[in-house]
């Protein structure tokens, strides 16, 4: 397609009129008066010329407009809208914001398309992981309803009925976690917080299991421990770390929490004495569901350290794992 060109006939319009207004009052002066009337028919003539090439040109423009709207509303990936050589023409102007509001419709289909695709696939991940408990459930309760057992074993069917409903809450509730995270439907703000009350919020909520499984947590975290962070995330994100290492440490080890402030933030260490990461996994522990081999028979759903990763990319952070053999080593950084 040419581009369209109005500022030449525009300037084609106006150098008739100019020629007009300035000849015919010299041609009256100089008595040939008939001469001036010749030349302003012809003039005229030549402008009403100008005139319908103009309104041609237009009509054409718009036509091509409107075969680039038609081409948006049938969704094509690629639309032809007319150039137009005047760039500072209303037609350009015009033409320009259109191809603006069509690259803000792709955009947002894209965007529709790419949630889409992630609640579908937070769809199949949920669908795949209640799978076992939900049919455990159901085959204990079958057993329950079609057998006479003494109520020692009728507990024991109930408590791992009730276990099974357990796991598969924990699982609803951290993939609904982690699709409002992957959605935006969670804003994560950080601000200056206190990290060491951050680290001590999560520490509550693992120092029951620890204790039960005799593990000493050793916490060296300067106070007061001012940085960037959003504090209900980060203890969230922190939580998990905690949570995997007193999961996979045994009874009778330790975990060492750590703190150091850096130049451009600061960096939180959890490591724990439990059976380590192998080195081929260790890029893929922060995967969604990812569990390792040697673990599928211990509680949890390969869902904790993905969180921590996302919510701390989310604050400007990221996360890291070190394991040598036995015992694992995550580091959390703030920037």
């Amino acid at each position: 397609m040419n581009p369209f060109s109005f500022q030449r006939l525009n300037w084609c319009a106006f150098a008739v009129c100019a020629v007009i207004l300035l000849s015919i009052p010299v041609l009256i002066i100089c008595d040939l008066s008939w001469l001036a009337y010749l030349l302003a028919a012809a003039g005229t003539i030549l402008y009403l010329l100008l005139f319908l090439a103009y309104q041609r040109k237009v009509s054409d423009f718009f036509d091509a407009v409107n075969d680039g709207m038609e081409q948006m509303l049938l969704a094509k990936q690629e639309v032809e809208l007319p150039e137009v050589q005047d760039h500072e023409s209303v037609f350009a102007r015009f033409t320009a914001k259109l191809a603006r509001l069509y690259d803000a419709l792709r955009t947002a289909e894209a965007n529709a398309e790419e949630e889409k695709r992630i609640m579908q696939g937070m769809t199949a991940d949920l669908s795949h992981q209640i799978k076992t408990p939900v049919a455990n459930i159901k085959m204990d309760l079958e057993m329950l309803s079609s057998r006479q057992m003494p109520p020692q074993k009728q507990q024991e069917f109930l408590e791992r009925a009730a276990h099974q409903a357990d796991k598969m809450d924990f699982l609803i509730q951290s993939i609904i976690k982690m699709s409002r995270l992957e959605i935006g439907a969670i804003q994560i703000v950080p601000s200056k917080a206190d990290l060491a009350q951050t680290l001590v919020n999560a520490l509550l909520s693992v120092s029951a299991v620890a204790e039960q499984k005799a593990i000493d947590i050793f916490v060296d975290c300067p106070q007061p421990c001012v940085i960037r962070h959003d504090p209900k995330w980060t203890e969230e994100a922190i939580f998990n770390l905690l949570d995997n290492a007193v999961k996979y440490t045994p009874a009778g080890g330790n975990i060492k929490v750590q703190v150091e402030m850096r130049e451009a933030g600061a960096c939180l260490t959890v490591s724990d004495t439990g059976m380590g990461i192998p080195e081929e996994l260790q890029g893929a522990v922060f995967s969604k569901f990812f569990r390792a081999p040697n673990v599928h028979n211990m509680p949890g759903a390969g869902v904790g350290l993905y969180l921590t990763r996302k919510i701390m990319e989310l604050q400007g952070g990221y996360v890291t794992v070190t394991s040598a053999g036995q015992g694992s080593t995550f580091a959390v950084w703030f920037l």
